[in-house]
């Protein structure tokens, strides 16, 4: 998961650039290290699939 100019990313999926504060990360539940992050577009698409969490709020991530 790549940081762009501090405030965006790249959808996994389409690969459309989005802001962070728009991104929704796609992680598994026992393994933190795997992170997907979505748009909205592609959240509707895909879903949360089972064993899967969704984290909405990735502020922290930004950068100055």
């Amino acid at each position: 998961m790549n940081i762009i100019d501090g405030d965006k990313i790249e959808c996994s999926r389409c690969d459309d650039l989005i802001l962070l504060d728009d991104a929704n990360i796609l992680g598994k539940t026992n393994n933190r290290t795997y992170a997907k992050p979505l748009c909205n577009d592609c959240l509707e698409n895909v879903g949360v699939p089972r064993g899967y969490e969704l984290e909405r709020d990735v502020s922290y991530l930004k950068t100055d």
